[in-house]
């Protein structure tokens, strides 16, 4: 507790970075299955920030999706109990009826915060962290899920690129059959893919 406070205190006296205080929200809304179903199921409709709809556009080029604020423990892929709780809502609603024979992207997302590269590497442990949780504690079916890691180059609040609200791990529903794209929804190595970050 002295020590964090100690952190606090030289911060806000600009003696230490923004990201070195703790990447977690304890009060950050935990969005229900219910809400994920809704999401997921519609071909209209894509959430960019936890809970909250973007205007419905007719967008039959993309697959439903949500972001959701997994949060992790600082500068690391550890699930803090806030993360693991948003999680097994989102294994309630990807082993209901709508979505239980659906394949999902887990696509994991960084704040501007650091250098790119490691960024990049840091969502792909993030969204391989996501994937691992859904398959040892609810049992989804690895073949189903595939992780993903873009790093900073999709920020959800481009104006504030070291907001919390960056750091997130969408959802994507792949609508497409893996007949169609000649790939199934898993990645080959069972490791995720990372996509490159500009610089």
């Amino acid at each position: 507790m002295r020590s964090l406070c100690l952190a606090l205190a030289m911060s806000l006296l600009g003696l230490l970075p923004h990201a070195v205080i703790a990447q977690t929200d304890p009060e950050a809304p935990i969005v229900k299955s219910a809400k994920i179903i809704e999401a997921l199921e519609s071909k209209d409709i894509v959430l960019d920030r936890p809970g909250q709809s973007a205007p419905s556009q007719r967008r039959p080029q993309r697959d439903p999706s949500i972001s959701l604020q997994v949060q992790f423990g600082f500068n690391s892929a550890e699930l803090t109990p806030h993360g693991q709780r948003q999680l097994d809502e989102l294994a309630g609603a990807l082993s209901s009826r709508a979505l239980v024979a659906g394949g999902f992207e887990l696509i994991g997302h960084t704040d501007q915060v650091g250098d790119a590269d490691y960024n990049l590497r840091l969502s792909l442990d993030r969204a391989n962290a996501v994937k691992q949780y859904l398959q040892l504690t609810h049992g989804v079916a690895p073949a189903r899920l595939q992780a993903i890691g873009l790093g900073f180059s999709r920020l959800a609040d481009k104006a504030h690129p070291t907001s919390p609200i960056n750091r997130r791990v969408e959802v994507r529903r792949v609508m497409r059959p893996a007949s169609a794209t000649g790939t199934a929804p898993n990645s080959a190595n069972g490791h995720g893919s990372i996509v490159a970050t500009p610089k």
